[in-house]
């Protein structure tokens, strides 16, 4: 009885750390550029080492409002169990221009810059989390070429940058999504 009460009570407390720390997941835009080769395409831009630099370049530089809805998916999805009950996923100009019809082409990655976004939202509408990957793939911190951060719509950090995607990756490797450059969303196209 205790072991079978310890072992509820460490599932529970896995999965919701797992759900507290999970990280989501294209068109174009411009983005900032990766430490390796200095400002990408927006001048006076700098490489991301923070979670506040990445938050800034989402809120000002490069607004998540211009994105672009991630093309041939349903503007509301339902959510995964780790970004849910529903989500909405958005990416840049740089990340659009990537793609051809709609999908990145066999054998490409998304290039340096580009950003995929996606907001968690509850089933009463309210955005709650900001789900973010980011390219740079010469970045330190980058873990498959991306950034993985999570952020409240105030800005508070849930998931940093600086975890290098530890507990993203698994799943966004699964599936298509080592062939989509990380991307899940493109398995869940029309």
């Amino acid at each position: 009885m205790k072991s079978t009460f310890r072992a509820v009570i460490l599932s529970g407390a896995f999965a919701t750390l797992g759900f507290a720390m999970a990280c989501g997941g294209g068109s174009q835009s411009t983005v900032a550029p990766s430490p390796s080769t200095g400002p990408a395409s927006s001048p006076g831009t700098s490489p991301i080492a923070t979670d506040a630099a990445l938050f800034k370049l989402l809120a000002q530089i490069d607004p998540f409002g211009s994105y672009s809805l991630f093309p041939n998916a349903d503007a509301i999805l339902s959510g995964t169990p780790f970004h849910g009950p529903m989500d909405r996923v958005s990416m840049n100009a740089k990340a659009f221009a990537a793609l051809q019809n709609g999908k990145l082409p066999p054998g490409t990655r998304f290039p340096d810059g580009s950003v995929i976004f996606k907001e968690i939202i509850t089933n009463r509408g309210t955005t709650t989390t900001y789900s973010v990957l980011y390219k740079d793939a010469g970045n330190q911190q980058a873990a498959d070429g991306w950034l993985w951060a999570e952020f409240s719509p105030s800005g508070t950090v849930g998931y940093s940058i600086n975890n290098r995607g530890a507990v993203c990756t698994s799943c966004h490797s699964a599936g298509q999504g080592a062939t989509n450059d990380f991307v899940r969303t493109f398995e869940r196209q029309h």
